[in-house]
């Protein structure tokens, strides 16, 4: 199966498995629901994925990985302000697909990718601690900001964030 008619199929069972968590509990809905749903077959579905997690973890990281490269986002070179800034916005940009995940129990996804990303990109440049620090510490203000509505906008929980990192 050529690239292109493989992601295609891997985009429709994600866009049949994203409809159906908004209408029915994640574990309760079987890989033939979501086969169903996307007009493809349980072995084309078994050819992509494993799980329906992993379409999931997949579908996290290809938003991940396009927001890291289309950004230019960087701890090192941008101000702590900038950084916050453009994370909070991107977690605001995809918060449908957070709360499907926050209400599945899922969000160990997001800290995943958060730790794949981040330990990635600044292994050498801080010491293992500095990085685990970090990452644990933007995942559990993400954490705290989702579960208290996303109240503050991403300016405003920036500026609280580069208030507490420069005391």
């Amino acid at each position: 199966m050529d690239a292109g008619r493989e992601s295609e199929l891997e985009e429709y069972i994600t866009t049949a498995l994203l409809q159906l968590m908004k209408k029915k509990d994640y574990f309760r809905i079987t890989i033939t629901e979501i086969c169903e749903k996307a007009g493809v077959s349980r072995m084309s579905f078994y050819r992509s994925f494993d799980g329906k997690l992993e379409v999931l973890q997949k579908k996290c990281a290809a938003i991940t990985d396009e927001f890291v490269q289309s950004s230019g986002i960087s701890y090192r070179d941008n101000t702590v302000r900038q950084y916050f800034v453009t994370l909070f916005t991107h977690f605001q940009k995809h918060r449908e697909l957070i709360l499907l995940l926050s209400r599945a129990g899922l969000l160990h996804i997001i800290k995943d990718d958060i730790d794949r990303v981040f330990l990635k990109t600044y292994e050498g440049v801080y010491d293992d601690y500095k990085s685990r620090f970090l990452s644990g510490g933007i995942y559990d203000v993400f954490l705290y900001w989702l579960k208290n509505g996303c109240q503050e906008s991403p300016e405003d929980l920036a500026e609280k964030l580069s208030e507490i990192l420069e005391k």
